[in-house]
């Protein structure tokens, strides 16, 4: 089930952003994109009873896939798995203790990656 939580979550994610447009500049990548992918990551894998580490893995995987694809590299692609991944396991650890609440850590270490990742690249 975490396989389908994943995939569902990388498409689901990329509609809102593509809903929220292309150039939304720092605020589209730093704000709405880790609030956007933290959400439907867990969502779906929490309505679809998959294993939220696992699913958040797929997740980095389709973007490392689409990395690939798109002409950006390995280097960024296996970037996005390590963080995603990284992700999953702040999600599984906080889940026990908060509840739902847990995107909120994986969406602040998200912003906060984007947004040194946009400024370093």
């Amino acid at each position: 089930m975490f396989v389908l939580a994943g995939l569902l979550s990388a498409v689901t994610a990329r509609g809102i952003l593509g809903l929220a447009g292309r150039d939304g500049g720092l605020a589209l990548i730093v704000l709405v994109a880790p609030v956007a992918e933290e959400v439907t990551k867990t969502g779906l894998a929490l309505l679809l009873g998959a294993d939220i580490f696992l699913t958040h893995v797929v997740f980095g995987g389709a973007e490392l896939l689409a990395d690939l694809s798109g002409g950006r590299g390995i280097w960024p692609g296996l970037a996005a798995l390590a963080l995603h991944s990284l992700l999953g396991f702040v999600t599984a650890w906080f889940l026990a203790y908060a509840g739902v609440a847990a995107v909120v850590p994986a969406v602040m270490l998200h912003a906060m990656w984007n947004y040194t990742a946009v400024r370093i690249w």
